[in-house]
């Protein structure tokens, strides 16, 4: 059997007022996080076990479980029993057999995961931008601690202020987590390596660059075409430099250029939102407040205009 976990439905199909599943598409639909949550009753009152199949795509499998449960998982011709615990991640490529049984925990508690799914298309071109050929040989993971990834899940699911740099953000997290299960959970070809840091002039170009486009809706690969490199190890790179993310920096160099309008021009905020960026006076006013402390026309008024 196998199964598409690239589509919006939960593996568990579990009818009870007690559960919850969501799902969230990104980068037009080839990475999907897609999260369940149920007591562990209901999930045996509809299936005993995930019965053995294999996945279209790679699939992390966060846990996110208050206690440490019980699991039997057969991977790739391998059987094994763990307890596994929140902060854990089980790694399951594509087209590897697979099999899930939970434990005779307590059936009333929370059986709580997301899975984080990439089309394997996704991953093997964003290695081949970047040096690293195929085939690639990924390896199938049982439970195991990996709280990087959990951290940047988190930040993908966690509600953001509608930015025209959200696409920026949303890129450095899976660039992130691409970096992570190629240099963890996959052997490749080429190692890993990159420059160790940007060069001045490197530096100079991405900034200028941010700047010259400050109005525009920016994304990671052309800001990394702009200093010679490929997204993949820019936004490091950019951060050990400046100490900010690219998002975080964008955003920062937005608001600058905004209280400058503000400070020496009469505009209506809608166009000094429009001037650096942001289609929606709202939007810009939210994020304005969160990095600044007050609302734009508060701003102005401080300062006396």
């Amino acid at each position: 059997m196998t199964l598409d976990y690239g589509l919006a439905v939960s593996p568990y199909q579990v009818p009870a007022p007690h559960s919850r599943f969501s799902s969230v598409g990104l980068r037009n639909g080839q990475v999907k996080l897609l999260s369940f949550q149920a007591r562990l009753f209901d999930i045996r009152q509809s299936a005993d076990a995930v019965p053995l199949h294999r996945r279209k795509q790679h699939v992390i499998c966060l846990h996110h479980f208050e206690r440490p449960m019980k699991l039997e998982r057969n991977l790739d011709g391998r059987n094994r029993r763990e307890t596994s615990a929140k902060g854990d991640i089980a790694f399951l490529p594509a087209d590897a057999p697979g099999m899930l049984r939970f434990g005779k925990d307590d059936p009333e508690q929370l059986v709580s995961y997301s899975y984080l799914v990439f089309e394997p298309s996704y991953i093997a071109d964003l290695a081949l931008s970047n040096g690293i050929g195929g085939p690639l040989d990924f390896i199938p993971t049982f439970s195991t601690p990996d709280p990087f990834l959990h951290e940047i899940a988190s930040a993908l699911a966690s509600p953001q202020i509608k930015d025209p740099a959200g696409n920026l953000f949303v890129e450095s997290l899976l660039n992130a987590a691409c970096a992570r299960i190629l240099h963890t959970y996959a052997s490749v070809r080429y190692p890993l390596s990159g420059p160790p840091r940007l060069t001045d002039d490197q530096l100079r170009r991405a900034i200028d660059y941010i700047q010259d486009h400050i109005r525009e809706a920016l994304d990671l690969g052309s800001i990394a075409r702009a200093a010679g490199l490929s997204a993949f190890h820019f936004a490091r790179l950019f951060k050990a430099a400046t100490g900010d993310t690219p998002f975080q920096f964008v955003t920062r160099a937005r608001m600058e250029r905004a209280k400058e309008l503000l400070r020496k021009t009469r505009l209506p905020i809608s166009d000094v939102a429009e001037r650096v960026g942001y289609q929606q006076p709202s939007h810009f006013s939210a994020r304005f407040r969160s990095v600044s402390g007050c609302r734009p026309d508060a701003y102005r008024k401080s300062t006396g205009r």
